[in-house]
């Protein structure tokens, strides 16, 4: 990811396998951010801050970096709810 003033790095990515792994130049990502936003759309992952649902957005795949790390089923299941909630789904 290409660095923005006072916005993570840090992206959750969220699309399914399907996209992720198609030739398409892009996939979804959350942004995770430091400090609890106050949102209740916002989950709390271990190790890494929090994943916030409402910054739902296209991520280029080239411009990706290393793995970070994997979520939890836990918060899997809480990611999972949150876009149910946030996209009505």
């Amino acid at each position: 990811m290409l660095p923005r003033p006072g916005q993570s790095l840090l992206r959750l990515i969220v699309s399914a396998d399907a996209l992720n792994d198609s030739p398409i130049p892009v996939t979804l990502g959350l942004q995770v951010v430091d400090e609890d936003p106050g949102a209740l759309l916002a989950v709390r992952l271990e190790g890494h801050g929090w994943a916030v649902v409402t910054t739902v957005e296209q991520v280029m795949k080239r411009r990706l970096g290393a793995l970070a790390g994997r979520i939890g089923p836990d918060e899997q299941r809480d990611v999972d709810d949150a876009l149910r909630a946030a996209l009505e789904l």
